[in-house]
């Protein structure tokens, strides 16, 4: 059985510039949690992709067709789409 657990609240401090900032991007039916919660996601989100464009920029990269298990993949996908028509014309 599943064990309910009630949230836990904290009361924050924050000034009213803060409070009116929280209050400009807040969108329908957030909460002041959700809001903190999102502003707070959005740097990993961020941290992610800059991560990822400098592997993309900096990376060394093998072009596909030189790698032989993706060769093999191709040419098995292939047999595959061969024997699917070829059992769709027999009925």
């Amino acid at each position: 059985m599943a064990k309910k657990t009630t949230p836990l609240t904290e009361k924050v401090l924050v000034s009213m510039d803060t409070k009116q900032a929280l209050i400009s991007i807040m969108e329908p039916g957030e909460r002041y949690s959700d809001v903190i919660r999102r502003v707070l996601q959005n740097p990993k989100r961020h941290d992610l992709i800059a991560q990822t464009d400098k592997i993309a920029e900096e990376g060394e990269f093998v072009p596909l067709e030189s790698d032989p298990e993706y060769e093999d993949l191709k040419k098995e996908i292939r047999r595959q789409n061969k024997l699917r028509k070829a059992s769709t014309k027999v009925r």
